[in-house]
């Protein structure tokens, strides 16, 4: 099956992971760049980042302004970023805010601790999407 560039290599979503990283994905849920078919486990590559998405962030990046950063849907088959100047614009508008987010690197060594911070943030913000009021959800160990 064929697929065109913006399918494949145009961001469309963000996915928040277990971990509290971001999976930065295509059209076709595979990491930006990836065509496979093959289902890929996302944490098995080099393509989580430790960005901090707040939910005031998450909307201004959703297509329709969703504050829930779990998944931050960048267009859908009704808003195609290349069907014409209106939603190129509004597509490219969603890119600049992406742009301005700085990846913190678990690899280096004066980075780590900022990195945990962030992915910890990340999964207090997602557990207010989650969790009825009132129930206690852990985070998970060795972020």
């Amino acid at each position: 099956m064929s697929a065109n560039i913006r399918a494949l290599a145009m961001p469309y979503c963000l996915d928040l992971q277990p971990c509290g990283r971001y999976a930065l994905l295509n059209r076709k849920y595979k990491p930006v760049g990836f065509s496979s078919r093959s289902f890929v486990y996302y944490e098995e590559y080099p393509v989580l980042f430790n960005v901090r998405i707040t939910p005031k962030r998450a909307a201004a990046i959703s297509l329709k302004g969703d504050p829930d950063p779990r998944r931050i849907i960048l267009y859908n088959d009704g808003c195609i970023p290349t069907a014409n100047s209106e939603t190129w614009l509004f597509y490219q508008a969603k890119l600049a805010i992406l742009a301005r987010l700085h990846h913190y690197s678990d690899d280096e060594y004066h980075e780590q601790d900022k990195a945990k911070r962030i992915r910890l943030a990340n999964l207090r913000d997602a557990k207010r999407f989650t969790e009825p009021k009132g129930v206690a959800v852990s985070l998970p160990p060795n972020l």
